[in-house]
């Protein structure tokens, strides 16, 4: 994963070229440290865990001298929630915010083949969604475990996302119930629901996905089953019945 696409010249300090260092311009150095310091976390943080990490062990990973970590990362007072934020906070937020918005980019890209029956079409949404943090476990951990009550600043960022996901997941649904002519009941999400439905169903994959990342390799089910159970119990919660969301296993 590139990280160097998402960076944001009002989040890295000291980036105005002051001339060129061996043909590299300050601005180019600082977005390399950067995004090494942020593979480097996700390694450690994915690994080792976010508290179980030190500034000098991502400086040795990343190869970036702790000064430019500062620089780069500096602790910071969050305007939102009135509190003080590390700098290895700083950059866990700065990764979390990356890492969503490769989900984001994976479901804005999503194409259905226009042969697919309704379970299919399901499945590709859900591992669209899913299959970064499935393919790669460390972005699993750091977006659902890691980043989990570290600060205010940072649990406001993660209901934002769930709110976003789950208003992905009922613009996704309503094109399926289109699509499919699911005209049953409940079949597509409730106008009324204030988004519960969604909501209940990004909260419980979401814990689906802690659950899979605690459970030992050789005890978990295959993805591919994992992906298409998933699938189906979205499929039920908005009103699909039995005969619908059979399909092919």
């Amino acid at each position: 994963m590139n990280f160097r696409d998402s960076a944001r010249p009002a989040e890295i300090s000291g980036t105005s070229a002051t001339g060129l260092w061996r043909g590299t311009s300050r601005t180019d150095r600082d977005g390399a440290r950067r995004e090494r310091l942020l593979e480097a976390a996700l390694k450690l943080y994915g690994t080792l865990g976010f508290r179980g990490t030190s500034i000098q062990a991502l400086c040795h990973e990343s190869g970036v001298s702790s000064r430019s970590f500062y620089e780069l990362f500096p602790a910071r007072r969050s305007d939102a929630q009135q509190e003080s934020l590390s700098a290895q906070e700083s950059l866990l937020e700065q990764l979390y915010i990356v890492l969503n918005e490769e989900i984001g980019e994976a479901m804005t890209s999503l194409t259905i083949p226009a042969e697919s029956d309704l379970l299919d079409t399901t499945v590709r949404i859900v591992s669209a969604a899913l299959m970064p943090m499935l393919a790669d476990e460390r972005k699993a951990r750091v977006l659902e475990i890691e980043a989990v009550g570290v600060n205010e600043s940072l649990e406001a960022r993660r209901r934002e996302t769930m709110r976003m996901l789950a208003a992905a997941v009922d613009v996704a649904f309503t094109r399926v119930a289109s699509t499919f002519d699911l005209s049953l009941p409940g079949a597509s999400p409730r106008c009324d629901d204030g988004g519960l439905t969604s909501l209940i169903i990004v909260g419980g994959i979401t814990e689906a996905l802690v659950q899979r990342v605690h459970t030992p390799v050789p005890e978990r089910m295959p993805t591919a089953d994992f992906l298409m159970h998933v699938s189906k119990v979205a499929l039920r919660a908005y009103g699909a019945g039995p005969d619908m969301v059979a399909g092919s296993a």
